[in-house]
């Protein structure tokens, strides 16, 4: 995982922040209003449910997902990524999400870029 001052300059991105698993606010960057900056309790509660729904697949599916590592909702102005800990509010239209997931995941892409990238 990176630092948050990193995310924020990925193309799109414009706050990014970390909680904790009891949904306090650990660190925040970027320039929207506190009220969701303060969010971080939706999304504590947003990770139980997808939690859940993943625990659901693997015990109806044969095919086994894995834990949860993370989740996206887009709106349609703004985007919301959460992987673990770690959320970054982006705007849906200019989002660079495939850099910001490299980037969340802790890993570097492999293989060639999509020729429509």
């Amino acid at each position: 995982m990176i630092g948050l001052d990193r995310l924020m300059k990925i193309e799109g991105v414009v706050a990014a922040g970390q909680f904790s698993e009891d949904g306090k606010i650990i660190r925040k960057v970027g320039e929207l209003p506190e009220d969701l900056m303060e969010s971080a309790e939706l999304c504590v509660s947003q990770n139980l449910t997808c939690s859940d729904f993943l625990n659901s697949l693997n015990n109806q599916l044969p095919r086994n997902y894995g834990s949860l590592v993370g989740w996206t909702v887009w709106g349609s102005k703004y985007s919301v990524v959460v992987v673990g800990n770690t959320r970054v509010f982006v705007k849906t239209g200019r989002g660079d999400y495939n850099q910001l997931m490299i980037d969340l995941a802790g890993s570097e892409a492999t293989g060639p870029r999509p020729e429509n990238y």
